[in-house]
């Protein structure tokens, strides 16, 4: 059986990806974080408009320590996703407040640019 062919990435939806920061009385956790972040969005614009922002939470960009992560979203949602995320109080018991750092259209440029992480290219001379 072959696999399906894809489709190329002149016909595929472009993404973004928001970097955003935490500020809470305590750590949250991803799986509550998804909680809030898919009921904001689901309260805000309906099931129907939800499906259109193409709304993802990275777990592999997700720091529980400094509670930093990232998410993507279609690249027309951008300002949807901020305001769902925006709106956020509270997560769990404790009151939160989302700090979007910024957008990019890539992973690695966002966690360079807002997560100051490095790669090998960075230190060759």
């Amino acid at each position: 059986m072959s696999k399906p062919e894809t489709l190329p990435s002149s016909l595929r939806e472009k993404r973004r990806y928001i970097a955003f920061k935490i500020n809470s009385e305590e750590k949250v956790e991803f799986g509550d974080l998804i909680n809030a972040l898919w009921s904001s969005i689901l309260n805000l614009f309906g099931e129907v408009n939800t499906g259109d922002i193409d709304f993802w939470l990275v777990k592999d960009a997700w720091e529980k320590k400094s509670q930093r992560g990232l998410v993507k979203c279609n690249h027309k949602h951008v300002s949807k996703v901020r305001l769902a995320m925006a709106l956020i109080e509270r997560i769990g018991d404790s009151k939160v407040s989302i700090q979007s750092l910024g957008v990019s259209g890539t992973m690695k440029s966002a966690k360079k640019k807002y997560f100051g992480e490095k790669n090998l290219t960075d230190f060759q001379s």
